[in-house]
């Protein structure tokens, strides 16, 4: 035993406790400041979870969501979380990735919670809300365990061009794949995780078959109709609160403390922050395309982008234009119907737009290609003159049987529709402000002749604001008296 330690401690406790010869105590790689290191990791939830789809015959037929992945990214010196993104693919893919560094590069916002009981404490947030100076900030190294995911090229090639950091991955340094004693801080922070909210729900199926103590995970969420929405919102109070919560490896100070205890003493060194313009870029797709058409096939200049054909006003005259390549980069990460077009020395051309069948619902590219595929098996038809989008939904909705499981752009597509429902709603409310900003302007200026000049005067209502935005005619004036509930007798006089 003695002559061979690592055959003793197989022996023993097996191949976990054998690997944990491998992993060292940290000295030799010492963490000295605030993002000097990250560790960076996806993480299945042990949980089932359900969608509620709409049924041709009305109602809504609820439907399981298999094996979601959340990643998350955590600074090493504090413990803070600094961003993460909750993935619906089966794995996580490159794409998601990218999302959890963003997601830790720009501000975090507030959830508006639809679930009951779970809340926000005072202090929770992520370090970008926090306080300004945590935006944009940017690490020097990066720790994952070496999935193909993380560990691909163009995420190398964004934590090196956009973040400036160096990625330590089981190739190099000393990271181990699947080896949890590399990675100490994040893999704390998922047993945590699960320990505080998702493995004591009645729904979890637990880290092993002996956790679910007798209890149907999946009847469980039928039944109660735990839905995906409820599940982002736990996770980003369950996160935030962690920020906000003391830790005993930090002298009983919550990781926002420590941080801001390290980043405010006169002897902290400035660190680096990333473009803005890099960072909203990260997800766009640029691609050199070829212009099509013109007066000697009888059709308008146009190009083919990622199985869709692109064109605009500035394009249909320029006939001179056919036969080069331009390059035309995809600029809204959830909406391809549109992409801006330049030439290949960058000057800028204009806007194009995707024609039928994607110019309908807002989507992603990496949704068109999933639809393109099952185009292509024929899973469903498309009309001529359609949206592919619109019949990929109506096709996935009326799939028989409640054990879908949803196609992963499925529930790719509901985000999409509920961030454009939010912004429509955004939108409503800030004309809502400058409706009544115009009539409060209407009543300044038809006051404004009772205090001074010609009091017998009556002015004009303005029509245009000060910016030069119309102002909203006035709705009609409506009754004080209160709106009696339908299937009663209206209110006498």
């Amino acid at each position: 035993m003695a002559a061979n330690p690592r055959e003793a401690a197989y022996l023993i406790g097996g191949k976990s406790l054998a690997d944990k010869l491998k992993a060292g105590d940290g000295v030799d790689r010492p963490v000295h400041r605030p993002y000097q290191r990250v560790e960076m990791d996806a993480h299945v939830l042990n949980g089932l979870f359900c969608i509620l789809i709409p049924h041709p015959h009305g109602g809504h037929v609820p439907k399981i969501v298999r094996r979601l992945w959340v990643i998350v990214i955590v600074e090493v010196y504090s413990r803070a979380v600094l961003g993460y993104y909750l993935s619906l693919h089966p794995e996580v893919n490159k794409e998601d990735v990218l999302k959890a560094i963003r997601s830790a590069l720009t501000r975090w916002q507030r959830r508006a919670l639809s679930m009951g009981r779970g809340k926000y404490e005072d202090e929770a947030a992520l370090p970008s809300r926090h306080s300004e100076r945590y935006v944009g900030l940017c690490w020097d190294e990066t720790s994952v365990d070496g999935s193909l995911a993380e560990t691909c090229k163009t995420v190398k090639d964004v934590l090196r061009n956009v973040v400036g950091s160096v990625m330590v991955d089981p190739t190099q340094g000393y990271a181990a794949r699947r080896l949890k004693d590399d990675r100490p801080y994040i893999e704390t922070f998922f047993r945590t995780l699960g320990e505080q909210g998702l493995n004591r729900m009645s729904n979890s199926t637990g880290s092993k078959p002996s956790d679910k103590r007798g209890r149907n995970p999946e009847q469980v969420a039928l039944n109660s109709q735990f839905q995906l929405e409820y599940l982002e919102d736990l996770l980003d109070v369950l996160i935030a609160n962690y920020n906000a919560t003391e830790h005993a490896g930090l002298a009983y100070r919550s990781p926002l403390q420590t941080l801001d205890f390290a980043t405010t003493r006169e002897e902290a060194p400035a660190i680096r922050r990333a473009d803005a313009s890099l960072v909203s870029g990260l997800l766009s797709v640029r691609k050199m395309c070829t212009v099509k058409g013109g007066y000697r096939t009888g059709r308008r200049p146009y190009v083919n982008f990622y199985g869709a054909s692109y064109s605009g006003e500035f394009l249909i005259d320029r006939h001179d234009l056919v036969g080069t390549k331009i390059c035309v980069t995809s600029h809204l990460e959830n909406d391809a119907r549109v992409a801006r077009a330049s030439t290949a020395s960058g000057h800028s051309l204009g806007i194009l737009r995707a024609a039928p069948p994607w110019h309908g619902f807002p989507h992603s590219l990496a949704i068109r290609s999933a639809i393109r595929t099952l185009l292509n098996q024929r899973k469903f038809r498309l009309a001529s003159g359609g949206d592919a989008v619109a019949a990929f939904l109506e096709y996935v909705e009326l799939l028989p049987g409640k054990k879908l499981p949803p196609h992963p752009a499925y529930l790719d597509m509901r985000r999409i529709m509920e961030e454009v429902a939010q912004r429509r709603q955004e939108i409503g409310r800030d004309d809502q402000v400058e409706m009544a900003r115009g009539r409060l302007a209407e009543g300044r200026e038809f006051r404004a002749p009772l205090t001074g000049g010609n009091a017998g005067h009556v002015a004009e209502p303005l029509s245009v604001q000060a910016q030069g935005s119309p102002i909203p005619a006035p709705e009609p004036a409506v009754s004080s008296r209160k709106s009696l509930p339908m299937h009663r007798m209206a209110a006498s006089e």
